[in-house]
């Protein structure tokens, strides 16, 4: 079995990277790949934003791999969500947008079965929701907000992919990020260190946040490397492909 794992920045993948030992793909710096016993899993660096999502999508998916897993951190949107929980979104969609893609039924239900906890939604955001008072505006629609997932899921539906939406907590509902992290971004849409640093220096006040923020991240992107070790084992395991279903939804 082909498994497809999409990650947006380094930082949500490093964990597992460094467990299992994924070797980078000769001549592709974003893309890696490791063995799970019946399973090769196949993890694309996407960069941060719809924008560089679609142009991995775009290159990965018509490889036609059996499952598509898009995955990183995300924020809440709602109380009750704390750093490190797993959620499985039923449905995907863009902010203020009513069109929606569905996981698979059943991908999310061994989601759940592995530890994950089924929610109703994660919004897709174009910008990076740093304010409590722009999540507590969102939380009424979803639960969770993130970059990519839309984009890459309504890729996989385009091209016949079963995927699912799974993403770890980094920050909750009334945290404010104290720095621009969509400013650190380079062309790949990677976050670099040395334009959070810049920040830091030039504001110093918000550096307790940002220390509380990268303890929270590096917990979650933990948890996540647990529940997609067992994750992916499991669905490993199976003997039958699993068929693509109904994957879209309004």
């Amino acid at each position: 079995m082909n498994i497809l794992v999409t990650f947006a920045v380094e930082a949500e993948f490093a964990p597992w990277q460094r467990r299992r030992k994924f070797r980078r793909l000769p001549g592709d710096c974003r893309s890696y790949e490791a063995e799970f016993g019946n399973a090769r899993v196949r993890v694309a660096l996407t960069g941060m934003g719809q924008e560089h999502a679609l142009e991995m999508a775009r290159r990965v998916l018509p490889l036609r791999p059996d499952i598509c897993i898009t995955t990183g951190l995300a924020g809440a949107l709602r109380t009750g969500y704390r750093p490190g929980d797993i959620l499985a979104a039923r449905l995907v969609s863009e902010v203020g947008e009513p069109v929606a893609v569905a996981s698979h039924h059943e991908l999310l239900t061994t989601a759940v079965d592995c530890g994950a906890r089924r929610i109703e939604r994660f919004a897709t955001s174009r910008t990076l929701i740093a304010s409590a008072s722009e999540k507590r505006g969102l939380g009424r629609d979803a639960e969770a907000v993130e970059m990519e997932s839309y984009t890459i899921m309504a890729e996989a539906a385009r091209h016949g992919v079963p995927a699912v939406a799974i993403r770890a907590i980094s920050d909750t509902a009334d945290f404010n990020m104290p720095y621009d992290f969509a400013a650190a971004r380079d062309a790949r849409g990677q976050i670099r260190v040395a334009r959070i640093v810049a920040q830091v220096m030039r504001h110093p006040s918000g550096l307790p946040a940002l220390l509380t923020l990268t303890r929270d991240c590096r917990l979650a992107a933990r948890h996540l490397a647990d529940f997609l070790d067992a994750y992916t084992g499991t669905l490993g395991e199976r003997l039958i492909p699993i068929e693509p279903g109904m994957v879209a939804a309004l």
